[in-house]
């Protein structure tokens, strides 16, 4: 009998996880099709909840599990907040998960994660030396710092960190110091007089003191182009091109959904005038992505339509349509 309940129990934690790790690798607390912004965050944050008051290292294992990022942040930011429930055998791995996967995050989810634990006012040891240890690990914190200034003034408040002497005078008091020796500190300082200066800031930055100086949409967007982030030069691109204007998209680094999505928001005279171009990416594309996560499935056959539901929806338009080219090159 102990046998066979033990036995049924494990194919329960089986199941939860298997349940649990299939929902963090789809759902992104996103509106979609079938369902809205709220009722998903609802019904994805009761089964974390439910997961780490059961499996409290299977659910901080699933962070190394390739889930996707809206969920690995859920999981940093509830195993944060419950650190007293920790045991203490356990203690080291998942402080060493959670360090892994903040460090993977791709900055703007990470700095965004960094305030929400201020804003819920999670302060204890453990998330404070996790705080401390992702500012100081990173290589290119001076841009950061300008790029993210003020979630980072009030991360740095929020968990009392020590920072470097210029770091911390352009955070909280930047006209403390005449001219800084940090180049991109001392390239904001001057944008506020010095036009030149402007096209040295990221993006985000720069586009406020253009705005300030008056310099025109087209100028600014044409000389500022080095300084964006491919996801920028797709999101501006549709504007510019209004503008009778080019901002140059390399397809030769853009991720394969991504990639497939970009083909589908251009229209049929745009793709036929450049179909030769378009295929050797895509099919480049998900070479880089097979050989990242390889798989050996045999013979598949997958069935997909064109239906209303395949539009997506407001915040994932055409996503499903995106997917379904994206697997025919896979």
């Amino acid at each position: 009998m102990d046998a066979h309940w033990s036995k049924q129990v494990s194919q329960i934690e089986r199941q939860d996880l298997v349940m649990f790790i299939n929902a963090c690798l789809s759902c992104t607390g996103q509106r979609e099709f079938y369902s809205n912004q709220n009722s998903q965050g609802v019904s994805i944050d009761f089964l974390h909840d439910y997961i780490l008051g059961n499996y409290r290292l299977l659910y901080a294992r699933t962070l190394a599990a390739g889930i996707n990022h809206f969920n690995r942040a859920q999981i940093i930011l509830k195993l944060l907040a419950t650190g007293r429930d920790t045991s203490p055998e356990h203690r080291q791995e998942e402080g060493a998960l959670i360090a892994a996967a903040l460090n993977e995050l791709p900055p703007q989810r990470a700095w965004k994660l960094l305030a929400e634990i201020r804003r819920r006012g999670i302060n204890n040891r453990r998330s404070r030396a996790i705080v401390r240890d992702y500012i100081q690990s990173r290589r290119d914190i001076s841009f950061q710092a300008v790029k993210y200034r003020s979630k980072l003034r009030a991360v740095a408040i929020h968990n009392h960190l020590k920072l470097e002497t210029e770091l911390a005078a352009f955070l909280f008091d930047p006209t403390k110091i005449k001219a800084y020796q940090t180049k991109i500190f001392e390239d904001f300082r001057k944008a506020k007089y010095n036009k030149e200066a402007i096209y040295a800031l990221p993006l985000t930055v720069a586009e406020g003191f253009a705005a300030q100086q008056g310099i025109k949409r087209e100028i600014f967007l044409d000389r500022i182009q080095q300084q964006m982030t491919p996801g920028e030069k797709l999101r501006l691109q549709k504007t510019a091109n209004r503008g009778k204007q080019e901002i140059a998209v390399d397809l030769g680094q853009m991720p394969l959904t991504k990639l497939a999505l970009y083909v589908l928001s251009l229209s049929r005279a745009e793709r036929g005038d450049r179909i030769a171009i378009l295929d050797e990416a895509l099919d480049s594309a998900a070479r880089r992505t097979l050989q990242r996560s390889p798989l050996h499935l045999g013979r598949v056959a997958t069935v997909l339509d064109c239906s209303y539901s395949a539009s997506g929806s407001s915040e994932k338009r055409r996503r499903p349509l995106g997917i379904a080219l994206a697997a025919h090159y896979s």
